[in-house]
């Protein structure tokens, strides 16, 4: 068969061919889960009428007991002498009449007062455990001290503060 290379023929111009069929899935899918959720808003959000129902009212178990005021007896006897000297200038030197301990726990179980006792006295720290009663219960309060000036105690505070162990600084008389 011969051909005629001096006439081509031309083939037919493109045609708009239609959307590819995984996009009409994408769609369809896409709309199902739109209508899915506005049906789930729908029925699962709970109405907005408010019920007026009476509250309850909560009764105390037991009575207010009055509270025992104990600070009238406690600020005379926390007072503390200062003694005024005078140096051979005529300045006053004042001394105070005071030391520093740190109360570091307190336990209503004494070994648990000695164990705490024994691990900070391998920290060198001077440890005393004092028992006391406190609302009919005994407790056993770990004190390190006394300490003469304020250089010592914050000194013992930073041992203590670099091993975790939280203490309250106390002031009481010499």
């Amino acid at each position: 068969m011969t051909q005629d290379f001096a006439k081509q023929h031309r083939s037919a111009p493109p045609t708009q061919s239609s959307p590819p069929r995984w996009s009409w899935f994408v769609t369809g899918f896409v709309s199902g889960a739109f209508l899915t959720f506005l049906g789930a808003l729908w029925f699962f959000i709970p109405a907005t009428e408010v019920e007026t129902a009476a509250k309850p009212v909560a009764e105390p178990e037991n009575p207010v007991e009055e509270m025992q005021w104990d600070f009238y007896e406690i600020f005379p006897k926390s007072v503390v002498p200062v003694v005024e000297e005078y140096a051979e200038s005529g300045e006053k030197i004042t001394t105070d009449q005071f030391a520093w301990v740190l109360q570091v726990g307190s336990f209503t179980d004494p070994d648990d007062a000695d164990e705490l006792r024994a691990s900070l006295i391998l920290m060198g720290l001077d440890v005393v455990v004092s028992p006391g009663e406190v609302d009919g219960r005994e407790w056993h309060r770990v004190v390190a001290g006394p300490f003469e000036n304020t250089l010592e105690r914050n000194r013992a505070q930073d041992k203590l503060a670099q091993a975790e162990i939280k203490s309250i600084p106390i002031r009481i008389p010499k």
